[in-house]
């Protein structure tokens, strides 16, 4: 039996817009891994695998159906922020989700942060796919329905630019639990005119790219390692 009444997961359905056929279900997208080992019950690691996947599909359609002419570097720079943890806690936020999840240890004691929120929320969909029968056409149409006008809106007023640096490490956490690495491959030209070629590098793959400081050399070259791995 799930641990929440029917009652008390209402006001999440009610921002959703959506009621759970299968409470059970909805329980299992909000918990954590600390307290599915505590309880000997599943946690949402599966759910948020699969709504990882279904999030990126729907951002992706939105992205092109909306912005046709871009170019698909410029779209694989709006899709990692908009898949990027940032932008999913702060929905999980909107939810408030943090309330609703189940965690381990004592009480106060366990940190729910922006990490946890991102993922329970992408279980959160994982979690409405399968409870509506795997109905792709369904879950895309709510999803879009909540957050479609959001995230044009923020991509039209270009809020979706940040520091390439930390996308590209925020990427690359969640692929392989690894930092991109940056490297100083040349210094050229005068005092007053300096430029800087900068290596950026995580596994085997590599951008390199110049710039005016180490500090853009650094950011244009993670940019290109990031166009590089959403390809993947």
């Amino acid at each position: 039996m799930p641990v929440l009444s029917s009652e008390e997961y209402k006001p999440l359905e009610d921002k959703l817009g959506y009621t759970f056929k299968d409470k059970n279900l909805l329980e299992q997208a909000l918990t954590h891994k600390s307290y599915a080992i505590e309880k000997g019950v599943k946690s949402y690691e599966t759910l948020e695998f699969l709504g990882d996947a279904l999030i990126n599909l729907i951002i992706v359609d939105i992205l092109i159906s909306e912005f046709p002419n871009a170019k698909e570097g410029e779209l694989a720079v709006m899709k990692a922020f908009f898949v990027s943890e940032d932008f999913l806690s702060a929905l999980a936020e909107d939810l408030d989700l943090g309330k609703y999840l189940l965690v381990g240890g004592k009480k106060g004691k366990f940190r729910i942060n922006a990490s946890i929120l991102g993922d329970a929320f992408e279980s959160l969909w994982g979690a409405i796919y399968i409870d509506t029968g795997r109905d792709l056409n369904f879950t895309k149409s709510l999803f879009e329905n909540l957050y479609k006008n959001k995230v044009i809106s923020m991509a039209k007023s270009q809020e979706y630019r940040r520091d390439y640096k930390t996308l590209l490490q925020e990427l690359t956490q969640k692929k392989w639990k690894e930092r991109p690495v940056y490297r100083i491959v040349s210094v050229s030209g005068p005092q007053h005119s300096r430029v800087f070629e900068v290596e950026c590098s995580v596994r085997n793959f590599r951008a390199l790219a110049v710039g005016s400081s180490k500090k853009e050399a650094e950011q244009l070259s993670a940019k290109r390692l990031l166009e590089m791995l959403q390809d993947l």
